[in-house]
Order: structure tokens, then sequence, then C-alpha cells
């Protein structure tokens, strides 16, 4: 507030006062509602859970799941010793130089 004095008259000058901005604070509101159930929804509420009939082709992997395996038997194959090795075993090389300091 402004008081000017002017010949013995007194000049009363006012600020405007502004309005509450509604439609600011309304889409504030609105979008922190959605975050915070986005955040709701994605972290804490359990998913409903699919019920899937399975196919019969499943029937058929249960009788696989069954089925012993003797590794001693594959090495006494016929055709398992007609294999060759073609190279040696790889080395493992020492990580690093022996000496760190020394230049390249």
């Amino acid at each position: 507030m402004f008081i000017t004095k002017n010949n013995n008259m007194a000049i009363l000058v006012q600020e405007e006062e502004k309005g509450t901005n509604w439609v600011t604070i309304l889409s504030t509101i609105v979008i922190i509602v959605v975050i915070f159930a986005g955040a709701y929804y994605f972290f804490f509420k359990k998913p409903e859970l699919i019920e899937v009939v399975a196919p019969g082709s499943l029937e058929n992997v249960s009788s696989i799941s069954k089925i012993s395996f003797d590794p001693q038997g594959v090495l006494q194959l016929p055709t398992f010793k007609l294999l060759r090795q073609y190279g040696s075993a790889p080395s493992v090389p020492t990580p690093g130089r022996s000496n760190p300091f020394r230049p390249f």
C-alpha cells in the first residue's frame, strides 16, 4: 500500500490482489494422485492369477523327465570312441604384467 500526500489530500494506491489460480492447483493435485495411484498399482497390487489349461503335449514331458541318464553308458558307446581331439586344452594366461611399473 502506498500513501502519497498532495496538497493536503491523501491518494491511496493499493496493489492489485492476484486471485488464486485454481486450474494450476487442481492440475497439480490430479498429477500427484495419478502418480501415487500408478505407483500403487505398479508396486503393491498383486496381479490376478491367470489360469491356463495345460495342453496335452505336456503329458509327454512328464514321461521324458522320468528317463534316467547314465554318462558312463555314453562313454562306452562305439561312436563315442571314434571321436578325436584336434587341439590342446586352452591354457589360462596370467593376469597383468610381471612388472607393472616397467614402461611398454
